[in-house]
């Protein structure tokens, strides 16, 4: 059974600041791409909950891989997924709030 997937406002946040730089330095092409890997990444955790690997410090939380670049945070609750952040792998961890 799928859980539904939920978005909080810093995912949708994170999510719209790589969509921007992608418009600003690559192609529609690209752009098109990472929505489909997106949304096909979505597909599998939202089937497949436990498939990335769990944070150390809090195993509900799991660190899921959509490009080489960019990464994405989600918890995992009773009834649905929480998708709490994406990251720019390129950036320096202790940059986020």
């Amino acid at each position: 059974m799928s859980l539904p997937i939920h978005w909080s406002a810093e995912a949708e946040d994170t999510f719209d600041e790589i969509i921007t730089h992608l418009e600003l330095n690559w192609s529609e092409k690209e752009v098109r791409k990472f929505f489909r890997t997106t949304r096909d990444v979505l597909k599998q955790i939202s089937s497949f909950p436990l498939m990335y690997k769990a944070s150390k410090s809090r195993q509900e939380i799991r660190r899921g891989f959509l490009t080489k670049q960019c990464s994405l945070f989600y918890e995992i609750k009773e009834d649905h997924i929480l998708l709490l952040y994406f990251w720019d792998n390129r950036r320096n961890p202790t940059s986020r709030n």
